[in-house]
C-alpha cells in the first residue's frame, strides 16, 4: 500500500493543505477525507477526481468533507469526447455519519428532480464490518465525542495479511476512542493527529506519548500538526515519533 498525504496540515492551517490522502491499494485509490483544499492539493499530487475510486469520509468538519461537494459534481459532470460520461462517487462512511452526510449532500445534490443516490454509492459500515478492498481489509470504526463532545466522527483500520495501519482520524480523547485495542506486533503504522499546543479537538503530543506505549512509539506519524513544525522536530525525534510530510509518499507492505 502506497500512501500519499495530498496535505497535513489542520483547520485552520496557513502554510499546509488539510490532512487528506490517497492510499493506492492495489490498483485502486481510496481518498481519505476530502477537505477544502483538496481541489489543489490533489493536482499538486498529481492526481485527479477521475483517478479516485473510493473516498471515505471520518466525521464532517470541513478541512475533511468540504471538497466532497465538488469532486462528486466534477466526477458526474465528466465529460468524453463531448459526451456525458458520469461517473458516481463510492463512499464509505460509519453509520453514525450516514444520515448526517446523507443531509449535508442532499443540499447541493438534491435539485432538477436529482436526488443523492443518482451521484453517490454508499457502503455504510458499523464497528462489526468489514470490507474487502483489494485483498486488504477495511474497517470503519466509531470514535464518536472523542473528536469534540456531540459531534460523530471514525477512524479507519487497514488489516492484511502481513500487517496493518490504523488512522485515527481526529482525536483528544485517546482513551475514549480506545484506538490501542488496535494495535499489535502485526502493526507497521499509527497515523495520529497531533497538537503541540493546548486546544479542544486534538490530542497533545504529551498524551499521545503517555497513550501508547514505548514500544510503538517508532510506529506513530504524526499528522494534522501545527504550522511551525520544524520547532518540534527536535522532541519528536527524542521520541522516536515521525511525522508526514506533504506529497511524500509512504509504503508499507500489508499483503
Amino acid at each position: 500500500m502506497n500512501l500519499i498525504p495530498l496535505g497535513v496540515g489542520g483547520a485552520f492551517t496557513s502554510r499546509f493543505y488539510h490532512n487528506n490522502y490517497i492510499a493506492e491499494i492495489g490498483s485502486k485509490k481510496l481518498l481519505i477525507d476530502a477537505g477544502t483544499t483538496l481541489r489543489t492539493s490533489i493536482k499538486k499530487a498529481g492526481y485527479s477526481y477521475l483517478d479516485i475510486d473510493a473516498v471515505w469520509i471520518s466525521h464532517l468538519h470541513s478541512d475533511h468533507v468540504g471538497g466532497l461537494e465538488e469532486l462528486i459534481f466534477q466526477r458526474y459532470w465528466h465529460l468524453k469526447n463531448d459526451i456525458h460520461h458520469p461517473m458516481k462517487t463510492h463512499i464509505f462512511v460509519h453509520q453514525t455519519i450516514y444520515p448526517l452526510l446523507r443531509q449535508l449532500l442532499s443540499f447541493p445534490l438534491e435539485n432538477g428532480g436529482a436526488t443523492v443516490d443518482d451521484f453517490c454509492d454508499f457502503t455504510v459500515m458499523n464497528d462489526e464490518a468489514s470490507i474487502n478492498f483489494e485483498g486488504l481489509q477495511l474497517h470503519i470504526f466509531d470514535t464518536s465525542d472523542t473528536h469534540i463532545q456531540g459531534m460523530a466522527s471514525s477512524g479507519l483500520f487497514i488489516r492484511g495479511p502481513l500487517g496493518n495501519v490504523l488512522f485515527s482520524s481526529d482525536v483528544k480523547d485517546l482513551q475514549g476512542a480506545n484506538l490501542i485495542r488496535f494495535v499489535n506486533t502485526d502493526t507497521v503504522a499509527i497515523f495520529q493527529d497531533t497538537s503541540f499546543t493546548s486546544n479542544g479537538a486534538h490530542a497533545l503530543f504529551s498524551d499521545i506519548l503517555a497513550y501508547y506505549p514505548k514500544e510503538v512509539h517508532s510506529k506513530i506519524y504524526a499528522m494534522h500538526y501545527n504550522d511551525p513544525i520544524e520547532d518540534y522536530v527536535a522532541e519528536m525525534e527524542r521520541a522516536g515519533i515521525q511525522y508526514v510530510k506533504e506529497r511524500v509518499a509512504m509504503t508499507f507492505s500489508l499483503n
